[in-house]
């Protein structure tokens, strides 16, 4: 079963994207890089939105990779009571440092590790997220002008990444300027989620508002599998995901 993860700027995307079905909701702002973070009240006013009918993510932004900047950011955010925290492993810095920090946090958070297609780290991160004990990693693109996470990888390399990832116990994502013709493709692989921004903005700019005509069509894409998901429980529904 794959889900459906939709991200989101604010509270009224929050409620459009579930209204459209959604299964996870993510907050990040998309004006501020791949994976801009939205302010805390902003945070808090989306989860009171979801208000517990499906987990939600969010961002900390595109942070350069300091050990002590990173682990602050990533307990601040968890505490505002999203169910997943978002870490993006940009290029520069000492990334394998500041997942050793967050080792000693792995029951205070809920890790997502976010890999760049187009910035690839220079070690096994698949590995090290589990090492740690991250709840899973996402596929993502980091230049949102350089085109799709299928531009930069093929199908074969996808499905080997999706099995590796699934090997080490962890929930796999895949991300990155995906759109409505790519959903097919990717479903064949069985990542545990996909996750959509700019097919799901009117005309398709990652930047605009949410499109519930958008939304319902990536919806309709995806099956459904009963029941409805609950919040916090991503995992149960992952069978190969780290719990």
């Amino acid at each position: 079963m794959t889900l459906f993860l939709a991200s989101v700027r604010d509270a009224g995307e929050a409620a459009m994207a579930m209204n459209a079905g959604a299964d996870i909701i993510d907050l990040k702002d998309p004006q501020r890089g791949a994976l801009g973070a939205l302010d805390r009240k902003t945070i808090e006013a989306c989860v009171r939105s979801v208000a517990g009918r499906a987990p939600a993510s969010a961002t900390i932004g595109d942070l350069p990779l300091d050990g002590e900047t990173i682990r602050d950011a990533v307990l601040a955010t968890a505490a505002l009571g999203v169910d997943y925290v978002k870490l993006g492993l940009f290029p520069g810095g000492d990334a394998r440092a500041c997942l050793r920090l967050l080792e000693a946090e792995r029951s205070r958070v809920g890790l997502i590790l976010v890999l760049f297609a187009d910035a690839q780290p220079d070690f096994d991160a698949v590995r090290e997220a589990a090492r740690i004990g991250a709840r899973g990693v996402m596929l993502d693109t980091a230049g949102k002008t350089g085109g799709s996470l299928l531009d930069h990888l093929s199908l074969d390399t996808l499905a080997r990444f999706v099995d590796a990832t699934k090997a080490e116990g962890l929930i796999v994502g895949l991300a990155g300027s995906l759109k409505a013709n790519h959903v097919p493709k990717l479903l064949a692989l069985a990542p545990d989620l996909l996750g959509f921004r700019s097919a799901l903005c009117r005309g398709g700019a990652r930047t605009q508002s949410l499109d519930p005509v958008a939304c319902a069509a990536i919806r309709a894409l995806i099956p459904r599998t009963p029941p409805v998901l609950p919040k916090g429980d991503l995992a149960d529904f992952a069978p190969q995901a780290l719990c």
